[in-house]
């Protein structure tokens, strides 16, 4: 095989792998944003209240020559900062499966990757194959979105996702790193979740999807508006809440100032 034909049947394996793999996306976002729209419909019609969501997130922490970019309690601050945003916007508790450290050095691609559509075209190539060999192997509703500790990406992006045509993300090591305040900012790993999850950007700079955060003074917000709720809730990533059985009329809200009412009703 000549090396222009090996090029061309490994871009026509990965186009074949990321259409393939985002039709399938796409069908099963579909049909769990209807069914999640009829358990909506069907809470509001009988008063009650689901349990949270669940979306499961796996990290994988990647090493260079020197060692691991950086360590898995560096991460968990922004793990926490993700499950306080999404449990409170959108009623989704954020489930860290596991914390991988690679100890071998990745490739310098793998550690400097390049972001948005120049990362597509690597995945494409199949230079991404680095990030989805770590992948837990599920598929489905309620698969984990794995999320790629690199070393740099290219250009002033810190993170980036390629939305329902991959399971994984990438966010710059820097992102975690307490000691840097220029540099450290917890909203980017919630940010790029919200991408994986199928969120566009959005103009507000309050919102969790403003495309730029510039710590320590500019970093973007964490509201979420109601249609970006139900996209997040209806994706194949997130586990719906159980129902409970009990079904009728809520209890009375308790009177301002009534602590027993109160205290009864928490």
């Amino acid at each position: 095989m000549t090396k222009e034909s090996a090029v061309l049947a490994k871009v026509l394996g990965g186009a074949g792998r990321i259409v393939g793999g985002t039709l399938r996306s796409a069908v099963t976002d579909v049909a769990t944003t209807a069914a999640h729209l009829a358990e909506l419909t069907t809470d509001r019609i009988a008063r009650r209240d689901p349990d949270d969501a669940v979306l499961r997130v796996a990290v994988v922490i990647l090493s260079n020559a020197d060692g691991p970019l950086c360590q898995p309690d560096d991460v968990t601050p922004a793990l926490d900062r993700a499950q306080q945003i999404f449990r409170s916007q959108a009623g989704i508790r954020v489930r860290p499966v596991s914390i991988r450290v690679v100890s071998g050095p990745a490739p310098e691609h793998a550690l400097r990757p390049r972001a948005n559509q120049k990362l597509l075209l690597d995945d494409l190539l199949g230079r991404t194959e680095w990030y989805r060999r770590f992948e837990p192997g599920e598929s489905g509703v309620g698969s984990p979105v794995t999320v790629v500790v690199v070393e740099e990406i290219a250009g002033r992006t810190t993170g980036c996702s390629l939305g329902m045509t991959a399971d994984w993300v990438v966010c710059q090591a820097s992102l975690f790193d307490k000691n840097n305040p220029h540099t450290y900012d917890e909203s980017v790993l919630a940010h790029e979740l919200g991408h994986a999850l199928n969120l566009p950007h959005h103009k507000d700079n309050k919102n969790l999807m403003f495309p730029s955060s510039s710590p320590p003074g500019q970093v973007r917000g964490t509201e979420l508006q109601g249609w970006q709720k139900l996209v997040l809730g209806g994706n194949r990533h997130v586990i719906p809440g159980l129902r409970s059985r009990t079904e009728g009329k809520r209890p009375p809200a308790a009177a301002a100032g009534d602590p027993a009412k109160t205290a009864a009703s928490e």
